[in-house]
């Protein structure tokens, strides 16, 4: 296994045990345990576990924003991108306990605190993107954006903790309170 797949097998190993455990309650034997690899070659990778820490939040966004990447903002539907969020809180659980945790660790520590500032920049510009297509002011269009993110940030959060929670009635009512939103700011 070469030096770049290690890297990797123990990003893929954090992101686990840090979605699972919590930074805090993580150790650096979980995640070699979680990898495969001993705990004195975490150390060789990556110097602490806040390094590690960033490396995985690094990887989850480079993997999310890539399958947008090389598309003009003119061939982003804006509903795809909606259902394909959806459908992170079913296919992808870790994704959203990731992210609560960093939101965690950004409101009770301040060297935390500018990277969950930038998760949240790069969300709202992810989104800010497709919503381009549908002639919207750009001021209201980042507004929009941010309004999108809290609302997927919270079903996501209604959803993992409440199973009988109805997402799919949830998403279909939010597409229409935007599509009505959309309508009047034509008329």
């Amino acid at each position: 296994m070469s030096a770049k797949d290690k890297r990797q097998r123990l990003i893929d190993a954090a992101y686990k045990v840090f979605s699972r455990k919590g930074f805090n309650n993580a150790s650096i034997k979980d995640i070699a345990y979680e990898a495969g690899i001993t705990p004195g070659l975490v150390h060789y990778y990556f110097k602490n576990k806040e390094e590690l820490l960033f490396s995985v939040q690094s990887d989850i966004q480079e993997r999310y924003h890539i399958q947008y990447d090389g598309k003009k903002e003119s061939e982003m539907n804006p509903l795809d991108v909606l259902f394909e969020i959806k459908s992170r809180v079913e296919k992808d659980p870790d994704w959203y306990r990731w992210r609560y945790e960093l939101y965690s660790l950004g409101l009770k520590n301040d060297p935390y605190k500018q990277e969950v500032a930038n998760i949240l920049l790069n969300g709202r510009e992810s989104l800010s993107n497709p919503l381009k297509n549908l002639n919207v002011e750009a001021k209201e269009t980042d507004a929009l954006a941010g309004i999108l993110l809290a609302c997927f940030d919270g079903l996501a959060l209604q959803k993992m903790f409440d199973d009988e929670f109805d997402l799919d009635q949830t998403y279909k009512l939010l597409i229409d309170l935007l599509e009505n939103y959309l309508k009047k700011r034509k008329n």
